[in-house]
């Protein structure tokens, strides 16, 4: 069905948001939201810690809305519609978030957009998008395929010869593609650490300068196997927006400005800081009472800088649909391929990527419809984005507090996009049911100590057979011809009951001669979560004095410090503690020694199969990791 007419977007706004916003600005509440795994305070007892640990394994598992699909109909029925999709942000804002603001198109070319508690209402206000930040570089780099400039199958190093120099971790590796970066399968590091945040007083033109620093550092970076497996990284879409300056032969953010903000009647994004006519909201964090935090200033500009308003975002989503016919940012042809499941890695299975979108699917009867969209989160703040490029309809959210609330963003954005495909099209989609499977998981062969993005686990023998995540022990029960796991809260007194929980699975299965282990459930593609690799612990220990805490001084760095310990197993584990948005958050990465003076992270994921060096100072210990000199206690 051919979109109607676009109407007036600012009357559209007001019509849609002014009445129902006016007397609910005035009474928010405050609170606090976090990135998908919740940051532990320092100050907790162990106790506390677990609880909090539980809780993280429950939101991360969950990713969608707690109440079930709305039964009522919205086809076509505008007034009902707004109702409910408004009522669905004021929760999310009641539930603790100092300020929001948000976007929904309804299928018909109208941009719905607004914000709710900003600090002042004559002023327009901002805010981080994270890394959908990286779709506006996917979008850069198609353009300019189109316009003859490079070819995504190009290898990067013709247009950044320091690849070349680049210390490889294996011997007789193949070039490292732009498309392979696109599609995080360039075995680069995930974050250069080192430089990542700025001061928040850096001016434009110096984070400028540290952005276009990017290709020196790669010399002492050292990049993996493409192709191997996915893995996210900040570094790598960096570095394409370098590949974005020198084939255009313009800055990046006049590039941003004049190729996709101008052209989308977008007034109010910028890549950098300062943006005539608006300012960035401020941001938030605290468990209980909310603290105002420093503004984040990133080096890696096209990964995950961009700021915006509702309304831009709105305008954005609008010209990007404009592409199907020919009058957008993009050709219909760069539109298709922009939403075309890309060629990954069989160790990610059913994971599925477009350039870079995220692609989900749903179902109507027998029919798959691939939603997508992306999630930002530059603490203190999250946003998210979700659409269906058929319909063209869309909804985005964006907060501004870091604490428990961020959870409520992504589940209520979904369903606003529910909301929004059934007043299109009359339909409800719904998750598509796990795949058949005839044949038991089997663990004899696969008991033993796994890796993954999520931390350490071990698969224990017993009846029933356990899961060890996060320092937690759960059964491994059999469901459906695999296995599922029993979840429950408040030390185990209490099990978790809820669909999404429920439909969990955990197959173990053999890659590249390596047991695995995946998780997924009705609402995660089978290896989204990354996936654990069998490990044979190598229990050797470095020098004894290395056994440490080891702190860096730069009071802006993405890590605040990091701990090399032996595990309860007599394992060397790495704890790498990192400082978002005024609050702390830790990953553990099990490593082996190489060297007397290298480690090596294990298993395959963001941030694993990377380098850590140590050596002597003055007699002291010191760490090296993602760039960063850290001295030991």
């Amino acid at each position: 069905m051919k979109p109607s007419s676009p109407k007036n977007t600012k009357s559209s706004v007001k019509s849609s948001v002014k009445k129902q916003t006016k007397e609910k600005e005035e009474s928010l509440l405050p609170f606090h939201p976090l990135p998908l795994f919740f940051p532990l305070p320092v100050s907790l007892n162990r106790k506390s810690k677990s609880f909090f640990l539980i809780l993280n394994i429950f939101i991360f598992l969950q990713c969608s809305s707690f109440q079930e699909k709305p039964k009522e109909v919205y086809h076509k029925d505008i007034a009902k519609t707004e109702k409910v999709v408004l009522s669905k942000i004021e929760e999310v804002r009641d539930s603790g978030i100092k300020s929001l603001s948000y976007m929904y198109l309804l299928g018909d070319g109208v941009v719905h957009s607004g914000s709710l508690g900003v600090d002042n209402k004559e002023q327009i206000k901002r805010f981080k998008i994270g890394s959908i930040t990286k779709l506006f570089t996917g979008i850069a780099l198609l353009q300019l395929q189109e316009n003859g400039k490079l070819q995504l199958d190009d290898p990067v190093s013709k247009y950044l010869p320091e690849v070349n120099v680049m210390p490889s971790r294996g011997n007789k590796y193949r070039e490292v593609t732009i498309r392979d970066i696109l599609t995080h399968q360039s075995g680069f590091p995930s974050d250069r650490a080192s430089g990542f945040f700025l001061s928040p007083e850096t001016k434009d033109p110096e984070i400028l300068d540290a952005f276009r620093s990017l290709p020196q550092t790669l010399s002492q970076m050292e990049r993996n196997e493409p192709g191997k497996a996915h893995s996210y990284s900040n570094f790598g879409f960096g570095l394409l927006g370098i590949v974005i300056e020198r084939t255009s032969g313009i800055g990046i953010e006049e590039y941003f400005q004049k190729f996709i903000f101008s052209k989308a009647g977008m007034k109010h994004s910028t890549l950098l800081e300062l943006s005539e006519g608006s300012e960035l909201v401020s941001g938030y964090s605290g468990l209980f009472w909310k603290t105002k935090t420093v503004r984040p200033v990133i080096r890696d500009l096209t990964a995950g800088s961009l700021s915006t308003t509702g309304e831009d975002m709105g305008l954005f989503m609008k010209a990007l649909f404009q592409s199907k016919r020919g009058n957008g940012l993009l050709s219909p042809s760069s539109f298709l391929e922009f939403h075309s499941k890309q060629k990954g890695p069989s160790s990610n299975f059913q994971m599925k990527l477009g350039l870079p979108v995220l692609m989900e699917e749903k179902k109507i009867g027998d029919k798959s419809i691939w939603i997508s969209g992306h999630s930002g989160s530059l603490p203190p703040f999250f946003a998210d984005l979700i659409y269906d490029p058929e319909s063209e309809t869309a909804s985005f959210l964006v907060g501004n507090t870091l604490s428990f609330s961020t959870a409520s963003i992504r589940p209520a954005n979904k369903d606003i996009l529910d909301i929004c495909y059934e007043y299109k099209t009359g339909l409800k989609w719904e998750d598509p049911p796990l795949s058949e499977r005839k044949k038991q998981n089997q663990l004899d062969g696969f008991y033993g100590l796994y890796v993954s993005p999520l931390g350490i686990h071990e698969i224990k023998p017993g009846n029933p057979p356990k899961i060890e995540m996060m320092g937690f022990d759960f059964d491994l029960v059999e469901k459906d011809n695999r296995f599922g796991t029993n979840l429950r809260l408040f030390f185990g007194l209490i099990p978790i009951k809820q669909k999404n929980l429920e439909s969990m699975r955990i197959e173990f299965e053999t890659w590249e001669e390596t047991p695995i282990f995946t998780m997924y459930s009705l609402n995660a593609a089978k290896g989204s979560w990354g996936f654990g690799v069998l490990v044979k612990p190598d229990y050797r220990l470095p020098e004894k004095s290395f056994l440490t805490t080891y702190q860096t001084k730069d009071p802006y760095s993405l890590i605040s410090r990091v701990e090399l310990k032996e595990d309860k197993r007599g394992f060397l584990n790495a704890t790498v503690y990192y400082s978002l948005g005024g609050m702390e958050n830790s990953n553990q990465f099990p490593c082996q020694l190489e060297s007397e003076s290298t480690l090596r992270i294990l298993g395959f994921g963001r941030n694993l199969g990377e380098r850590v060096d140590l050596k002597k100072v003055d007699g002291r210990p010191v760490l090296v990791y993602s760039g960063i000199q850290f001295l030991g206690d």
